[in-house]
């Protein structure tokens, strides 16, 4: 087992690879910590971008139904006989869940009790799908409500509304739980050749925390995964997307039983653009940005809760690959006046060096401060692997580095030109 320092905090956490290629991190409390609460989760790397693959056992280039992966994740708490697994931890006071993202599907378990019992659970459930003709039948009705459910939420048809009006190749242009149209598609079949393509250990990961001995996890996985015939470690082969920087519609309104006015804005932009080929520290800077910019604590916001010009508002950037995606949702007091201001403000983007050494003191103390919290660090590493396919373990050094030259640069490389907006209006 492999020992992994995050440093420049204190903080050692291990690293195993399976024969099988299982990637486990294990985060365990401190010897002295009193602490009894676990944490697991165990996710695979596909999610709902991933619709056009080649499946296993097949050279073929396959199209598969939008928001499959959801409704995979949804029928993975099936089992042939006995209790479900919501049942099984309900035995011991333990919570299960899983999610579904454009990039992985994750099953987590937390609790304090019967910790090695949950492993084993988690790693035999997840293991053994269980897939008919009727539970899927019953499934898409289910999820067919709760889509149509979702499209009386005007937050969420504005958003979905850009992203179809933002992107014409990527699937960011549907949501996660697929349409309507699209789950009614989906069969027993295409859902095994989805499981048996994605759901093996060389494209799975378990990162672990809290009260664990990392020694027992390791042995405990390799023993209930020893059940299973799995074949050997291949690349999986998906469909590249490669996404134009020009939006697909520009403008859109919506009318519907809204009680504010909505706005979803969009703005693409090159990726190549930016001077730093770093996913991760171009990360670092754009989130900085948001954070100076579009925080709480920012000029902008307090400007638009002065003059009521919104009541509500989000600001955030996407790394997709080739396109980067600036993103507001806005509830809207006076939108005209609201946009106008926005469009000079993107225009002249500044952040002074003051600001920017503020700032990397606070998100410092914030990464020491996380290591006092399992299923923080459990939550953090699953998403370095999700977004990177790595532990990042120098981010208190990469955020020492950040500098107002790299900043002024990565500002620069902004381009607000390419914008969508969808317009929810009161009806």
């Amino acid at each position: 087992m492999e020992k992994v320092i995050l440093k420049d905090v204190g903080k050692t956490i291990y690293r195993e690879v399976l024969d099988n290629g299982l990637e486990i991190i294990i985060i365990p409390n401190p010897p002295y910590s009193k602490k009894k609460n676990f944490y697991y989760t165990y996710g695979t790397y596909y999610g709902a971008l991933t619709n056009d693959f080649i499946p296993l056992d097949s050279n073929k280039m396959t199209s598969f139904p939008k928001g499959i992966a959801h409704f995979l994740e949804h029928k993975m708490f099936e089992t042939k006989e006995g209790e479900s697994p919501f049942e099984f931890y309900a035995k011991s006071g333990s919570y299960v869940n899983a999610y579904t993202s454009y990039k992985a599907t994750c099953y987590v378990v937390t609790g304090n009790k019967k910790s090695i019992e949950n492993l084993e659970y988690l790693l035999t459930f997840v293991n053994e799908p269980y897939f008919t003709l009727e539970n899927i039948k019953k499934e898409q009705g289910i999820i067919d409500e709760e889509l149509r459910m979702y499209d009386n939420n005007p937050d969420y048809l504005a958003f979905k509304c850009l992203c179809k009006n933002l992107y014409k190749n990527l699937p960011y242009n549907t949501t996660v739980g697929g349409t309507v149209d699209s789950i009614k598609a989906i069969t027993k079949e295409n859902l095994y050749s989805c499981y048996n393509t994605f759901y093996k250990p060389y494209n799975m990961f378990l990162v672990v925390g809290g009260a664990v001995d990392p020694d027992l996890i390791i042995k405990t996985t390799i023993r209930t995964l020893g059940k299973y015939k799995f074949p050997k470690a291949t690349n999986i082969k998906r469909k590249d997307y490669r996404e134009d920087v020009k939006v697909i519609k520009a403008y859109e309104e919506l009318k519907v039983d809204a009680k504010v006015e909505k706005l979803a804005l969009g703005y693409k932009m090159a990726r190549a653009n930016f001077p730093i080929k770093s996913d991760v520290l171009l990360d670092l800077y754009l989130n900085m940005i948001t954070s100076l910019c579009f925080g709480s604590s920012s000029k902008f916001r307090e400007m638009t809760r002065v003059r009521k010009l919104v009541s509500r508002s989000g600001y955030y950037f996407q790394n997709l690959g080739n396109i980067i995606t600036f993103y507001a949702e806005i509830d809207s007091l006076n939108t005209e006046v609201f946009l106008k201001e926005l469009e000079d403000y993107l225009a002249n983007l500044k952040i002074d060096e003051a600001d920017l050494e503020r700032i990397k003191k606070v998100w410092i103390s914030g990464e020491v401060i996380k290591t006092d919290y399992a299923d923080t660090l459990v939550d953090n590493i699953t998403d370095d692997l999700i977004n990177y396919h790595q532990v990042i373990t120098n981010y208190v050094e990469l955020i020492k580095g950040m500098n107002i030259t790299t900043m002024t640069e990565v500002i620069k490389a902004l381009n607000f030109d390419n914008q969508a907006l969808v317009r929810v209006k009161v009806d």
